[in-house]
């Protein structure tokens, strides 16, 4: 199923309208988003669940910026992939054209896809955030659109873990919460604020944990001069 905060939204052959009140000032409107269900399927997602719990030991804390900041977000991450890094890029290649219609984004071109697995387990979060590089204002690439695709083994060992998505204007009291179902893919700009909830984990077991993959959708940066940090 997909859904979207736009009037239509078409992907694959799949659409659902859906009608929404919306604020008057352009600041307090929520970010444009795609929900695709069913995005990898059955055998790739039991490949990645296999995957994280064979590489359950090389997760490492993540960051924020340069640096660890546990009062703003606590999770382990993962960068190796295996076997399944060319599938997974080629499907997150794929549904990037179409998802950037969609959500609104004037086209670009997509000069990488960086990629990340992310383990939350019990009393993980992410504060309110964005995922375009603030504190890379020389880069040669920008994050133009998120991707997060959502997996977790049967049955679900965890609550919580919304992925919330806010206004521009921080002092806005709108915001939409959007469950992190199995197999489920959501899309939104890479400027739209969003938080990831408390996950609760009653087992405390790796495996039991909220995965997720992060997908950030790259541009060449419009300053580039093949000198700056990439």
């Amino acid at each position: 199923m997909i859904e979207n905060q736009s009037d239509k939204v078409e992907l694959g052959s799949n659409k659902r309208i859906m009608s929404l009140v919306v604020p008057s000032n352009p600041f307090d409107r929520l970010p444009p988003y795609c929900v695709v269900s069913d995005f990898l399927g059955e055998d790739l997602i039991e490949q990645l669940m296999a995957h994280v719990q064979s590489k359950e030991r090389q997760f490492t804390p993540t960051q924020v910026g340069s640096g660890y900041s546990p009062e703003i977000r606590i999770s382990s991450v993962l960068y190796d992939l295996g076997g399944l890094q060319e599938t997974l890029q080629e499907r997150f290649r794929a549904i990037a054209p179409q998802a950037t219609a969609d959500l609104g984004l004037l086209p670009f071109e997509l000069e990488r896809c960086e990629i990340e697995l992310v383990a939350h387990g019990d009393g993980t979060f992410f504060k309110r955030h964005i995922d375009t590089r603030i504190y890379k204002p020389n880069a040669k690439i920008q994050r133009a659109m998120t991707g997060v695709l959502y997996f977790h083994r049967w049955p679900k060992g965890f609550c919580g873990g919304q992925l919330r998505l806010y206004p521009l204007n921080h002092s806005s009291e709108n915001f939409i919460d959007i469950d992190p179902e199995r197999d489920r893919l959501v899309l939104f700009p890479a400027w739209a604020p969003h938080e990831v909830m408390p996950i609760s984990c009653p087992s405390d077991q790796f495996a039991d944990s909220r995965f997720a993959i992060n997908c950030w959708y790259c541009r060449p940066a419009p300053h580039s001069n093949g000198l700056s940090e990439t």
